[in-house]
């Protein structure tokens, strides 16, 4: 239903992350402008002063009070996808600067992985060409299979 985001025009991303708690709505959209609070610790936080931030998700798999998504970003702000799910009430797992560790699993590092990467160049790409169209999809993403199996 979305497409992916475009990294200057020529790359699209999509992203897996694991969020703590689960959306009512399994696609949706997060429009809400991100600003920075703190530039010596990267720190951002959603505020109608901020920058515009929009991401979109589909939920596709629940379980344990987790939720599985994927992930697109129509922007591409620093921290954006980590801060606007953690304003909207859905942590990423692991995230001890937006979200919360999970002791149980012993994760201390963010559930969020950019997993695919498609080549749409719009401009000449030169010695690239040859990636246009081409997609790369990482197989197994470690954290997906450990929490939902």
């Amino acid at each position: 239903p979305y497409t992916a985001s475009r990294l200057a025009g020529n790359v699209e991303k999509e992203y897996l992350a694991i969020l703590c708690g689960c959306p009512q709505q399994r696609l949706g959209t997060v429009d809400a402008p991100i600003r920075r609070v703190d530039p010596v610790h990267i720190l951002r936080e959603v505020s109608p002063e901020g920058q515009p931030a929009i991401t979109h998700y589909e939920i596709v798999a629940e379980g344990d009070g987790y939720s599985l998504a994927r992930l697109w970003l129509e922007t591409g702000r620093t921290h954006q996808i980590r801060a606007q799910m953690a304003a909207a009430g859905w942590p990423l797992l692991g995230d001890g600067k937006y979200g919360k560790l999970d002791k149980q699993y012993d994760r201390k590092i963010q559930a969020l992985y950019s997993y695919k990467l498609t080549f749409q160049f719009t401009t000449d790409a030169g010695g690239l060409a040859y990636l246009n169209g081409k997609t790369f999809q990482v197989s197994d993403v470690s954290f997906v299979s450990e929490y939902f199996s």
